[in-house]
């Protein structure tokens, strides 16, 4: 995809066309949202022209896709946060959880119907 140069009298992100930011300093953050006190909309928006969104980052950090799924490019890892002893209520349809039970490693997943199904991924753990 072409990267777009457009500034606003060259001093910053344009309000319309296409611009492109290079990162300067290797250790530091390239950019850096940061919400209000309080904040309760969305951190980052991506819509289609329609304004149909397609990717949002929420105010509680969570990615969320219009998608059907999330494609990861490979190699691609995911990273639990918690792994559970048994998968937290409430379920909703599509919830995926790390789950250790005993000695061994599954993925619990809510069907359709938002019941548990269990995916053993690891033999035993020792």
């Amino acid at each position: 995809m072409a990267e777009g140069s457009d500034s606003w009298k060259g001093l910053g992100v344009p309000l319309f066309g296409d611009f492109e930011s290079v990162q300067r300093t290797a250790a530091t953050d390239h950019v850096t949202l940061t919400g209000a006190s309080g904040q309760t909309g969305d951190f980052l928006v991506c819509q289609n022209s329609s304004g149909t969104e397609q990717l949002v980052v929420t105010a509680g950090g969570s990615l969320v896709s219009a998608g059907s799924y999330l494609q990861l490019a490979t190699p691609a890892h995911i990273k639990f946060g918690t792994i559970w002893t048994t998968a937290p209520t409430p379920l909703a349809a599509g919830n995926l959880w790390l789950v250790q039970d005993s000695t061994v490693m599954q993925i619990a997943i809510a069907n359709a119907s938002a019941d548990l199904v269990y995916v053993d991924v690891a033999a035993t753990i020792s």
